[in-house]
C-alpha cells in the first residue's frame, strides 16, 4: 500500500533542526505523528517521495522525528532544503507562508527521474552517467543480437 500524508506544513530549517548532524540534500523530516503505526513508519522510512504543492512537484527521502511540531487540523512542521521549499512555493518571491502539500510515495517506475533531479550535484552526475550506461549496454545488447 503507496502511503500518502496531506496537510498544512510550514519549513524549519535543517540547519536549526539538527545542530550536530546535519541532514544529508535530498532528504525531508515529519512529525511521527503522520504515520503512527510504528512498523509502517519502519517501513517508510528512507523511501523516495513525491511532495507536491499545486502541482509542482519534488522528490525527496522521508525521515521522522519525534520533536516536530504536529497538528492534523493546523500546521505541522517539515525539514526541507531551501531549494525544495522554493521550489514548492513556484519560485514565488514570498515563500515565508506554510504551504499545502501532498506527500506520497513514488513508484520504482519513477527511479530515473528522481535520479536526474536529485538536488546534490554529484548524484545527480552519478545519475546521468549510470542512465547513459544503461542505454549504451541495451543498445549493444540489441546491436549484438540483430
Amino acid at each position: 500500500m503507496a502511503t500518502k500524508i496531506k496537510g498544512l506544513f510550514e519549513r524549519v530549517d535543517p540547519g536549526r533542526f539538527a545542530e550536530k548532524v546535519g541532514i544529508p540534500l535530498g532528504w525531508m523530516v515529519i512529525s511521527h505523528h503522520h504515520i503512527p503505526d510504528k512498523q509502517e513508519r519502519r517501513k517508510v522510512h528512507g523511501r523516495w517521495y513525491r511532495v507536491t504543492s499545486q502541482g509542482i512537484s519534488v522528490f525527496r527521502v522521508l525521515r521522522f522525528a519525534p520533536n516536530l511540531h504536529f497538528d492534523w487540523d493546523g500546521t505541522s512542521d517539515l525539514v526541507i532544503d531551501w531549494v525544495g521549499w522554493l521550489d514548492l512555493h513556484g519560485r514565488a518571491s514570498d515563500v515565508d507562508g506554510p504551504l499545502e502539500l501532498e506527500i506520497e510515495q513514488v513508484s520504482p517506475l519513477l527511479l530515473p527521474m528522481m535520479i536526474v533531479m536529485h538536488p546534490d550535484p554529484t548524484s545527480r552526475l552519478a545519475g546521468w552517467i549510470a542512465l547513459v550506461s544503461l542505454a549504451l549496454g541495451v543498445l549493444s545488447i540489441l546491436l549484438v543480437f540483430k
